[in-house]
């Protein structure tokens, strides 16, 4: 066996992000991939899947309300199972190196339930990579509001 020098990876996990109750949560990143049915919405059918780093904190929910934060520079996924969040991907139909921002806007009550309408905001190419997130983060402390 020859001497090698072996670069040890550190393979991104990608959390998936589960949006809350409150209007405001959102993800602010830069598009890493884009998917228009890479993902799988509750009734396992595909949907749009979109891969982020964080430029800012996110938080993520689970079904029991429990609040998970994540630090700029993580890697989060998202599947566009709501209605709203698919429509909002096709519409703006982001690339990789577009800078994103996407939010919980408002909570509708309809007969079938609650709907949650997200709005969409896209920097073409303005993406940062993690190295310039780190630089530009805020202190330890802070939290994101949702």
């Amino acid at each position: 066996m020859t001497d090698t020098d072996w670069e040890e990876i550190d393979v991104p996990r990608g959390a998936y992000i589960g949006w809350g109750t409150k209007p405001g949560q959102h993800v602010t990143g830069t598009v890493l991939e884009y998917s228009i049915d890479g993902g799988t919405d509750f009734a396992g059918r595909p949907c749009p899947r979109i891969a982020v780093e964080l430029t800012d904190k996110a938080s993520s929910f689970n079904k029991d309300g429990d609040r998970t934060v994540h630090e700029a520079g993580e890697i989060v996924q998202l599947n566009a199972g709501q209605v709203s969040l698919r429509r909002a991907l096709h519409a703006a139909h982001p690339a990789p190196g577009d800078l994103v921002k996407i939010e919980l806007k408002n909570l509708v009550k309809t007969t079938n339930g609650t709907v949650k309408e997200m709005g969409i905001k896209i920097a073409r190419g303005a993406g940062v990579s993690s190295k310039a997130a780190a630089g530009a983060g805020s202190s330890d402390d802070d939290q994101p509001p949702f």
